[in-house]
């Protein structure tokens, strides 16, 4: 799709022309509205006409610095950009956040998945068939400068599950924000992992039942239902399999363990067996048997209510004590409602 260009005033250079004015301005009545859209819709009753595929620009009167380098912070009011995909007869509406809309139905192949944080960004920002356009992407890059080990069992990834395993790993979460950048004469709307410091430092608190909490585990990569495995490798010479095989698991020290040279008593060692079996026309690494009998990798994740003496901002990166258990993260989302904020924490993972 060819975007329609904009001279800047200055210097005339061309750039593709920024957000249009607004088709009309309204109020949000009785809303639930969701800063980052991680896992759930917004919705809110319209005070004006709004149809299915409108792009809604949430306002507020709260401050929301970016840094964009480790010297440059640049001030701007909180917005939020939704797009509609639902109203009923009473012009109540379901709203999708703009950056999750974007990637909707979009995946890509497991086998080019590799290496930093910043890979799986750039595979994010930089497809070619998102729903919507966009400007530009920003980010931190000493917080994307991350190596990342992207376990995943398919062939491809959608690329929602790909930029959720990201976050988690970064603690951080994509905000849509509109920023002129080339000086043109309407701002361009850009995507960003960007928070109002450049080095984030970790807050701690802790949480009781007055703010309401409610903690749910999620497995963020799914692996392996088994805890033993039976390796058949090849003989190379007559190109048969042996007929006693080597077995593995994995000790409560995560490491690898080779049974018929285990020497322990056991109490290490999974409990219950739950064995598969393997052949292989060659001898794997210890890191393909490793990811047969690895369990699944799950995350905490707490909702609570906003504490008014102690505020937490989208994508703080915090540790959290809670019913006597610490949890270190961030802060993923934010509800606002007419009459309470409530806060999603994501606890940390290493994939």
């Amino acid at each position: 799709m060819e975007r329609d260009k904009e001279a800047n005033p200055i210097t005339g250079n061309l750039y593709p022309k920024g957000i249009p004015s607004p088709r009309g301005r309204g109020v949000l009545l009785d809303y639930e509205v969701f800063q980052t859209g991680y896992e759930f819709t917004s919705s809110a009753t319209m005070t004006i006409p709004c149809y299915v595929g409108d792009v809604v620009e949430v306002l507020t009167t709260e401050d929301n610095s970016l840094a964009t380098t480790e010297s440059n912070v640049f001030s701007q009011r909180l917005s939020m950009w939704f797009v509609i995909t639902d109203v009923d007869e009473d012009n109540r509406v379901v709203m999708q956040n703009y950056f999750w809309y974007m990637i909707e139905g979009s995946s890509y192949p497991t086998a080019q998945i590799y290496g930093w944080a910043s890979t799986g960004w750039n595979i994010v920002t930089t497809l070619s068939n998102h729903q919507v356009m966009y400007w530009g992407s920003m980010a931190n890059w000493d917080e994307t400068n991350m190596e990342i080990k992207y376990n995943m069992k398919a062939d491809t990834v959608e690329m929602k599950d790909l930029a959720k395993a990201t976050f988690a790993k970064i603690e951080l979460q994509p905000i849509t924000f509109a920023y002129n950048m080339t000086g043109v004469s309407s701002p361009q709307l850009q995507v960003g992992l960007l928070t109002d410091e450049w080095t984030r430092h970790r807050k701690e608190l802790r949480i009781d039942e007055v703010q309401n909490p409610t903690i749910e585990k999620v497995v963020v990569t799914e692996r392996s239902n088994y805890n033993f495995v039976k390796t058949f490798v090849k003989d190379a010479g007559n190109d048969k399999y042996p007929i006693s095989g080597e077995t593995y698991t994995i000790n409560t020290s995560g490491n690898l363990v080779k049974m018929s040279t285990y020497n322990g008593d056991g109490r290490d060692l999974p409990e219950l067996r739950i064995t598969k079996t393997m052949f292989y026309d060659e001898q794997p690494t210890d890191a393909q048997i490793k990811s047969e009998v690895t369990g699944d990798s799950t995350i905490s994740k707490i909702y609570f209510n906003q504490n008014k003496l102690y505020p937490l901002q989208v994508n703080d990166r915090v540790r959290i004590w809670y019913d006597g258990t610490m949890y270190d993260g961030h802060i993923a989302d934010r509800s606002l409602t007419p009459d309470s904020q409530r806060l999603t924490f994501i606890e940390g993972t290493s994939l």
